[in-house]
């Protein structure tokens, strides 16, 4: 981790726990959409320590016009959650829903906001799956012109 966190901004760094100076981030954003991951924790750690801007970005995948209502509020269900989580923490954070294919949606945003990282969760797909729907994870490390951490 600490070679994702190795890039210089200027003269604002800090040592993240690692003992050492690192770039210190001043906008971040998180794709979240599972609970179960660490992808927001690990983000609201980085943003706490660095003082950083947090932008958390929930993308709903193109749907047939029968799904858009439910899909809509599955994201705002799921930016609710980060939402919650975050104040739990005493943090805040700009919760934005996107539509689109999930890594151009978060590409695009994050070129828009110009963040300095963002952070990304994978899941253990089988070869299959990985095969026939790629990876959102490695889109996104592919095209993104900032820092990217990718949370297991």
């Amino acid at each position: 981790m600490v070679a994702v966190l190795a890039r210089r901004f200027g003269e604002r760094t800090t040592t993240l726990g690692f003992g050492e100076a690192v770039a210190a981030y001043k906008k971040i954003l998180v794709a979240y959409d599972d609970p179960e991951s660490a992808t927001l924790a690990r983000a609201a750690d980085l943003a706490e320590e660095t003082r950083a801007t947090l932008i958390v970005t929930n993308v709903v995948a193109p749907v047939e016009r029968s799904e858009v209502k439910e899909a809509d509020k599955e994201a705002r269900e799921r930016l609710d959650e980060a939402d919650s989580y975050l104040k739990r923490r005493g943090l805040s954070g700009e919760l934005v829903s996107s539509v689109g294919p999930p890594a151009e949606a978060i590409l695009r945003l994050a070129k828009e906001r110009q963040v300095d990282l963002l952070v990304v969760g994978t899941r253990k797909k089988g070869f299959f799956e990985r095969l026939v729907e790629g990876s959102v994870a490695q889109n996104v490390l592919r095209g993104a012109s900032c820092d990217v951490l990718v949370v297991y």
